[in-house]
């Protein structure tokens, strides 16, 4: 934050008068009597040479005395000439004098026009000078809080989707939109989504969890609200879903299917991290793990961190921050819970006392 001041530079005047001749006064300072010429000031008489030697000010910047009009500021008495070339603040940005009001920034000095449009910082969306409340993104750029109201964000990097931030985007169905920063690694085609699969088992397989089912099919849905029609969360900020269908006899199951929905046009970073959440869920219903809903979600996000980690990217730090930042009883609290017993069992000791989590 940029904080800026004000402040008002006094000038007092004072001009003594030269009388000619005495009329019988007296000096203020010597007490002795004047004859000839002598100066007054403030209603009081000197001689000459008493004013000159003893009353007379002398000037702060050049040590010669003063006569006529004098400049005083902080209790230090100049020359006109002297206080406006040499003690007179200048503005850091154009080096002319100040007079009046003025800015002040990091111990220098500048008009309030210099420092509105060459100091002050210049928001990145329209290039104005930023004078009231702005953001700071995670990405470093800063523009007017009113830009958020006008301009959509990107679906995966948060970004406000414009030319000078982001060169343009594009919108899906008018409801969701990404920018030309993440759209060249979006997964968009049901082609790309082996090579996720692929990656994103290698990585679970790493920490214990193999043996998934095979053949689970995985479809993209390009609307937030299908996800959540199938699902049923209402929250809203739903990127996948896992259904299970299970056929039973009795308390045999005799068949099962899964299907995984996951939203298209993620980066391929954040479509991994939505997988990997997924086959989580997978996993839980393979054992016949029944868990409360903070500790089914909280583990399952620690899959997504598991790809965000070995990621290592700007956009994974910013998806983690998220996660982690969360206020959602389930996708935030439950998951700090468990990356915390994470921290502490590692992934064998997790898998291993999954069950027993309340």
């Amino acid at each position: 934050m940029i904080r800026i001041f004000k402040k008002i530079i006094p000038y007092l005047f004072l001009l003594p008068m030269l009388v000619l001749f005495a009329n019988g006064s007296t000096c203020s300072y010597c007490g002795k009597s004047i004859s000839g010429r002598y100066t007054t000031l403030n209603n009081k008489h000197y001689h000459n040479t008493c004013y000159e030697n003893h009353i007379q000010l002398s000037c702060d910047y050049c040590d010669d005395k003063i006569t006529g009009t004098y400049t005083e500021t902080e209790g230090k008495n100049y020359h006109p000439a002297c206080y406006r070339d040499h003690i007179q603040e200048r503005c850091a940005q154009c080096g002319q004098l100040i007079s009046g009001l003025y800015n002040i920034k990091d111990d220098k000095q500048y008009h309030e026009a210099c420092f509105i449009n060459y100091i002050l910082p210049k928001c990145d969306i329209c290039s104005l000078p930023i004078q009231d409340q702005y953001i700071e993104d995670f990405w470093g750029n800063m523009y007017h809080e009113k830009h958020t109201d006008a301009l959509p964000d990107c679906d995966n990097c948060s970004r406000l989707i414009c030319d000078s931030l982001t060169g343009g985007g594009y919108s899906i169905n008018g409801k969701r939109y990404v920018c030309s920063v993440c759209e060249p690694t979006v997964v968009s085609d049901q082609s790309q989504i082996a090579r996720s699969l692929r990656e994103v088992k290698a990585l679970l397989k790493k920490v214990g969890i193999q043996d998934l089912p095979r053949g689970i099919p995985i479809t993209m849905v390009t609307d937030k609200d299908e996800l959540i029609r199938l699902s049923g969360n209402r929250l809203g900020k739903i990127r996948g879903y896992t259904q299970y269908e299970a056929e039973t006899i009795g308390e045999k199951t005799i068949s099962e299917a899964y299907h995984i929905y996951i939203l298209s046009d993620l980066h391929e970073t954040v479509f991994d991290a939505v997988l990997a959440h997924e086959l989580l869920h997978v996993y839980q219903i393979q054992n016949g793990y029944k868990l409360k809903s903070d500790v089914r979600e909280g583990f399952c996000n620690l899959g997504s961190q598991l790809v965000y980690d070995h990621d290592g990217s700007d956009l994974a730090r910013l998806q983690l921050r998220t996660m982690y930042e969360s206020d959602d009883p389930d996708y935030g609290k439950g998951f700090r819970n468990m990356s915390s017993r994470l921290d502490q069992l590692g992934w064998e000791g997790i898998l291993n006392n999954l069950p027993s989590f309340k």
